[in-house]
């Protein structure tokens, strides 16, 4: 599990049990009762680890969005032009949600919820934003407004991995999705 497995016991217990409640059901849609009942503890138990489901809640997107950050700089230093950059975020992107759906389903579920919550170091779309004002400088990339284009590039990124849960029987394999993904990144910086 992305950084997570440094909780051992029932505090480890516990973030895995919230961790796919929330992934499988949403945010909204889990109690604490729900999470100590998948962890098998008590409601007390629960409460003298974390304060409720939103601490909880906060510490896991927090966690994943640091991992996928750090991820991604190291994609931005390597030697590549800004275009074969973001294809390979979306490489990284895809291999993580098949190695950790509940993690990256999570993420996606409730970014909205959790954002804020995020040092401003910590969140991916300034990645994006170099990425591709560097691409822009550089002529690889079309002039545009630079935050129009990481909604543009997110969007076509992030929303088949948002949506996969419920429309994988009718998408395109996992595969052959990440490869039309990438097409269509290509397409849309050329």
């Amino acid at each position: 599990m992305l950084q997570l497995s440094g909780y051992d016991g029932k505090k480890g217990d516990i973030l895995k049990a919230s961790l796919n409640l929330f992934a499988g059901r949403g945010y909204d849609a889990v109690s604490v009762r729900d999470i100590a009942k998948e962890a098998g503890v008590s409601e007390a138990a629960l409460y003298k680890h974390f304060k409720g489901k939103e601490e909880m809640a906060r510490y896991i997107f927090s966690v994943i969005i640091s991992d996928y950050t750090a991820r991604l700089k190291m994609i931005d230093a390597e030697p590549e032009d800004a275009v074969g950059k973001l294809c390979r975020i979306v490489d990284v992107t895809y291999e993580l949600y098949q190695q950790y759906p509940a993690e990256i389903r999570f993420t996606l579920l409730s970014q909205y919820l959790f954002w804020d919550s995020v040092a401003e170091e910590l969140k991916p779309h300034f990645i994006f934003r170099k990425i591709l004002a560097a691409g822009m400088e550089l002529g690889e990339i079309p002039k545009q407004e630079v935050y129009f284009w990481i909604t543009v590039y997110s969007g076509i990124m992030l929303q088949p991995l948002a949506q996969y849960h419920y429309f994988a029987d009718v998408l395109p394999g996992f595969e052959e999705m990440r490869l039309k993904v990438k097409i269509l990144v290509r397409k849309l910086f050329s």
